[in-house]
């Protein structure tokens, strides 16, 4: 019984650890309704990379979009060519690239009677934008993704998805901006319930 308790409780914290969220629902300054979901990240070739989906949705069209970001350096020379089950190769060239200053913070770490301390730094970090058509999301979520390759222009790293792990990520991004943006959330004003 004991053991029974311990994997279930062992299950739903994988579950929560792996559950994919809503990270932003806002209005735009210019009207348009913004919904990104949380990221995941993914080691190329040694370099992390944290994966995720945008839609900014207006009265006329919704602008689907794929992140990636990364302390690593990201060119505005950036393409991504992602390799679908059946081989099929999509294009995407990037969009946009924001780079921001994040604090790295400081830490100490003793060995016998010496400690040392690290202090903490400002770090590049880097957030590339790509644009997805529909028909791209759909090929996605149907076929899988076998293989990504990322470039900065000179030169490019692959990643071999065994399992279709970045595919399944991204279809359960898009599945969760679809529900959001079919049941928005209900936002109380401030002077509501006063």
């Amino acid at each position: 019984m004991k053991r029974l308790f311990i994997l279930s409780f062992l299950f739903i914290c994988a579950i929560n650890l792996f559950a994919q969220k809503i990270s932003v629902d806002r209005i735009e300054s210019d009207g348009r309704h913004q919904i990104m979901t949380s990221s995941k990240s993914y080691s190329v070739q040694g370099t992390n990379y944290s994966f995720c989906m945008k839609v900014y949705e207006s009265s006329e069209y919704k602008d689907w979009l794929l992140l990636i970001s990364s302390y690593s350096y990201i060119s505005k020379a950036s393409e991504l060519l992602i390799k679908l089950g059946n081989d099929e190769v999509l294009y995407l060239p990037v969009n946009n690239v924001n780079v921001g200053k994040v604090t790295q913070p400081g830490y100490g770490y003793t060995i016998g009677n010496i400690t040392s301390m690290i202090p903490s730094v400002d770090v590049d970090y880097y957030s590339s934008v790509y644009e997805l058509t529909s028909e791209n999301i759909n090929k996605i979520d149907s076929l899988g993704i076998k293989k990504i390759r990322l470039s900065n222009g000179t030169s490019y790293k692959d990643k071999t998805f065994e399992y279709n792990s970045l595919g399944k990520f991204l279809r359960k991004c898009y599945k969760n901006i679809l529900k959001r943006l079919e049941n928005p959330l209900k936002k109380k004003g401030l002077f509501d319930d006063f």
